[in-house]
């Protein structure tokens, strides 16, 4: 499954980037290997539950704000 990212910048690695992922309670930030993203979507595990329309999934990395598990509309994942 794969989850919609937006691209914020570069980090402090060449081969890495700085990447947001939109949650039920904000945007969420994360730092991934430029090769982990294809088309603006970001390689995840099954979700772990659901609520509403809402999944709860696993980052591949931890964010920047130390969460690995966020909770994401369901919209987003694919």
């Amino acid at each position: 499954m794969k989850v919609r990212v937006r691209h914020i910048g570069p980090a402090t690695h060449p081969s890495e980037v700085v990447v947001s992922v939109d949650t039920t309670t904000g945007a969420e930030h994360l730092v991934v290997n430029q090769r982990s993203l294809k088309d603006n979507k970001l390689e995840i595990g099954y979700p772990i539950n659901s609520l509403d329309s809402n999944l709860l999934v696993e980052l591949p990395r931890e964010t920047i704000n130390g969460s690995w598990r966020v909770w994401v509309p369901q919209a987003s994942v694919e």
